[in-house]
């Protein structure tokens, strides 16, 4: 009897430990679950927190560089184009035929769009006006035989109603024949020089060819004519004094 009731009570024991132990094993599981699910959860809103800060820094940089573009659009500067070929003012260049000064070309005036000059051929003194931009050079005043070329029209002149277009990026009177050249006259050697040609009539039964030839910072630095026909001639002026 004694022994049986030991037995009963050893059985109770090992229930009740084989129950206590299952209890811990569950919340060890449960413990351990719940640490997994908060570190997860940490781990997200971490690289959440990083993922709207590198977006908020994307987002500043941003203006920087539209702010730099801009910037550099601004500084661009724009094409000098034909601009370059124009002399400075109060140079006076001289062009010889190989043995005397036959045209002098005085710069008297000049602003953003107009380039006055004063020809001297022989005894006789002309003014020529030109129209100078970046995308045109073009003869658009010119009076001849005047007593005195050196007075500034610029402010009072009316131009001619059809100018003389020597060169031009769409159209022109005078023909392009060649760009980017180099040269060598009497004053020294060009390059990048433009040449261009025009052919009259103005000779009966021949034809009369000018070629002229423009360099950067100079302009016209020299000039040839052919007349063609059985009784035809040609001559040429090249440049050979600059007096700056």
């Amino acid at each position: 009897m004694q022994k049986s009731y030991l037995v009963i009570v050893l059985t109770c024991l090992l229930l009740v430990f084989s129950a206590c132990s299952e209890t811990e094993e569950k919340e060890i599981v449960t413990n351990n679950e719940k640490n997994t699910e908060t570190q997860e959860s940490t781990s997200e809103n971490t690289g959440s927190a990083d993922t709207n800060e590198d977006e908020e820094e994307t987002e500043e940089e941003k203006p920087e560089e539209d702010s730099s573009t801009e910037e550099d659009e601004s500084e661009t500067p724009s094409d000098p184009g034909f601009k370059i070929y124009q002399p400075s003012v109060g140079w006076e260049k001289k062009f010889t035929d190989g043995e005397d000064i036959v045209v002098t070309e005085k710069v008297i005036a000049a602003n953003d769009e107009y380039v006055q000059l004063a020809m001297m051929v022989g005894g006789n003194q002309s003014i020529q006006i030109y129209k100078w931009t970046p995308t045109e050079v073009a003869l658009v005043y010119e009076e001849i035989s005047v007593d005195d070329a050196s007075v500034n029209l610029l402010d009072s002149f009316t131009p001619n109603g059809n100018p003389e277009v020597l060169l031009s990026e769409t159209s022109a009177q005078w023909e392009l024949v060649e760009s980017g050249v180099k040269l060598d006259v009497v004053y020294g050697s060009f390059e990048d020089v433009y040449v261009i040609k025009k052919v009259t009539d103005e000779v009966e039964n021949a034809d009369t060819i000018y070629t002229r030839y423009y360099a950067p910072g100079y302009g016209l630095v020299k000039e040839t004519y052919e007349v063609t026909g059985e009784y035809g001639y040609s001559g040429k002026s090249e440049l050979e004094v600059v007096e700056k």
